[in-house]
């Protein structure tokens, strides 16, 4: 992908000029380039923001946040900003830093999207900074951020210390350049192997155009599940159409993988708001005791990734919350298809491993510090279905999807006639 950066004319009634994403040479603070692009993969196209020590490059411009009369800025904090950059179309963009970085609790992000020639409204980007960052990944960083089909994007950084993450990346995603979008022979097209009773129709990995050749090889086992974890994904609004869902869990992949450095997707299964369930992580559809596939290790709760399978929520179900797009409103519940769909997702698997659904469980801390408060060895005593916040410090799955946790319990339990 190639993309370019507007320079803001300086003199009055200059027109701005667009310079290639790698030009860099002859700027000043006023004027910055977005400086050379590493090209992860055919899918992503990345712009480093700031250095190994966190001081930004010439890509960003850097002013101190002005002072409003509903907040006072401190005198440390300011805003770092892109500026326009346009180029090839992409459909999310994401944002990653060094793993073991220090971040300002209170850094947010913010972006508007060029799309049909026009630029949107400043949204929210969530910056993920409650929700941790599993064992496997080799950086730290944002959900992916759905944008739709735009060629433009310009995302602004307040921190209230004046300090960004070391390392910081925008990379901007294109699934669409994915052989496996073009290609019948993608190594994805397999079945699952064994449909067994009470499986409900689960979309495979190639229903949403995953590439395979991107995932580490073979499967990542685990001996046992004794819990499911259910997350919401918070990747754009909360009215996304149902052709745009393939898209969207594409776009997480790619992020999670090509710049997060995860092995294979976070989640073993997603649920969109049409009530369509999808298989995440590779091997969650064979999974069952007493097979060659035992269980399938996630990457989805940090500390808590084994004996537990996770199924995100395709949106965000935190009230009043602008991250990943649209403000939520006060009542972003999940649709009627979509909590129909979990519970008999959560049915089969539950069936499968003999879980009582409305029962508990014991599940051991692996550490990992961050949002996990757990120290290694900790048991926690946990629902059979819970939720990522039960075991991590997070808002997810957000409030008015947890609240629905007691209930889903009990559709689950009345599938399996244990109610």
């Amino acid at each position: 992908m190639q993309f370019r950066k507007t320079i803001p004319a300086i003199a009055l009634g200059v027109v701005s000029l667009t310079v290639p994403i790698a030009a860099s040479a002859g700027t000043d603070s006023s004027s910055p380039a977005i400086e050379a692009t590493t090209a992860d993969s055919s899918q992503v196209e990345s712009a480093t923001l700031t250095d190994n020590n966190g001081k930004p490059s010439r890509s960003l411009s850097v002013k101190a946040a002005p002072k409003g009369a509903a907040k006072a800025a401190t005198q440390s904090e300011k805003v770092f900003s892109t500026g326009e950059v346009t180029g090839e179309e992409f459909s999310s963009i994401g944002l990653s830093w060094k793993k073991e970085s220090a971040v300002d609790n209170g850094l947010t992000a913010e972006t508007r999207i060029h799309r049909d020639g026009a630029w949107g409204p400043w949204q929210n980007v969530p910056l993920g900074l409650d929700d941790g960052v599993a064992e496997e990944a080799k950086r730290a960083g944002a959900p992916a951020f759905y944008t739709d089909d735009a060629d433009g994007a310009e995302v602004r950084f307040t921190s209230p210390k004046g300090s960004l993450p070391q390392d910081l990346k925008l990379s901007f995603i294109d699934p669409a350049k994915s052989p496996a979008t073009s290609s019948s022979s993608s190594s994805s097209d397999r079945e699952p192997r064994t449909a067994q009773a009470g499986q409900p129709d689960v979309k495979l990995r190639k229903d949403w155009g995953a590439d395979e050749s991107l995932a580490d090889p073979g499967y990542k086992t685990q001996p046992s599940i004794k819990a499911a974890l259910v997350h919401h994904t918070v990747t754009g609004n909360n009215s996304y159409t149902q052709e745009q869902v393939p898209q969207i869990i594409n776009g997480i992949y790619i992020q999670h993988i090509t710049v997060l450095g995860y092995g294979d997707f976070p989640y073993h299964f997603v649920v969109d708001r049409f009530g369509g369930i999808w298989e995440g992580r590779k091997g969650s559809i064979e999974m069952r005791p007493g097979t060659e596939i035992p269980g399938i290790l996630g990457g989805h709760a940090s500390g808590f990734n084994t004996n537990t399978f996770g199924v995100a929520m395709l949106g965000n179900f935190e009230p009043n919350n602008s991250e990943g797009g649209e403000d939520t409103g006060p009542d972003p519940k999940p649709t009627e298809a979509m909590t129909t769909s979990l519970a008999d997702l959560l049915a089969w698997k539950a069936g499968q491993y003999e879980l009582a659904p409305e029962g508990s469980t014991q599940l051991v801390s692996a550490g990992g510090g961050g949002t996990n408060p757990h120290p290694t060895g900790t048991v926690l005593d946990v629902p059979v279905i819970s939720a990522h916040k039960d075991v991590n410090v997070t808002a997810c799955p957000g409030a008015k999807l947890y609240e629905t946790l007691p209930d889903l319990r009990k559709q689950v339990a009345d599938r399996l006639g244990s109610g």
